[in-house]
């Protein structure tokens, strides 16, 4: 499978497969142990993902249960440097001038210090907007992080979206 440089057509749909997450772990970790050492590879990935997404995927959803905005990541992600989910993440909470944030992290498997960053710079538009950002079902690796950073004592995680929202109305914000 690795880099399937003969084919085009078989790499690129291993691309189209990769990129909307429909690889297993195993075909995941061959694909970018390869695809993020060869440099030509990794530009095509790029290059695809970037078409993808400005194509309009939908890669954020948007809810609201009264006046608080709920918001999902569409497919299994990671909010690291190299994600272009968390552009669409600042677009959804920034953007769309949110105060009162719920993030579901369910679809979540690995945030680093660009997705953590860029879960603060929510938090402090939130605030800054007179409201608040919390998170919802964070898996247990990125609890770990959010601890070890201390972020869980800024954003608090819900497990349940029902008591994750009534705990805005709790606090007053």
């Amino acid at each position: 499978m690795a880099g399937n440089h003969g084919d085009s057509v078989e790499r690129e749909q291993l691309i189209l497969r990769y990129l909307t997450r429909k690889l297993d772990t195993g075909e995941a970790e061959e694909f970018e142990s390869h695809y993020l050492e060869c440099r030509d590879c990794y530009e095509e990935l790029r290059a695809t993902e970037l078409l993808i997404y400005a194509l309009g995927q939908i890669v954020v959803d948007r809810a609201a249960a009264n006046d608080v905005a709920i918001v999902r990541f569409a497919h299994r992600t990671e909010l690291t440097k190299a994600s272009l989910d968390l552009r669409a993440l600042f677009e959804t909470v920034r953007l769309q001038n949110e105060s009162k944030v719920l993030i579901d992290l369910a679809n979540v498997s690995r945030i680093d210090s660009a997705g953590l960053g860029m879960l603060m710079n929510c938090y402090c538009h939130a605030v800054k907007n007179r409201g608040a950002l919390k998170l919802l079902n964070p898996n247990a690796q990125v609890k770990k992080v959010l601890n070890i950073t201390n972020i869980d004592s800024v954003l608090p995680a819900h497990e349940d979206e029902r008591s994750a929202v009534e705990s805005f109305r709790q606090s007053g914000t």
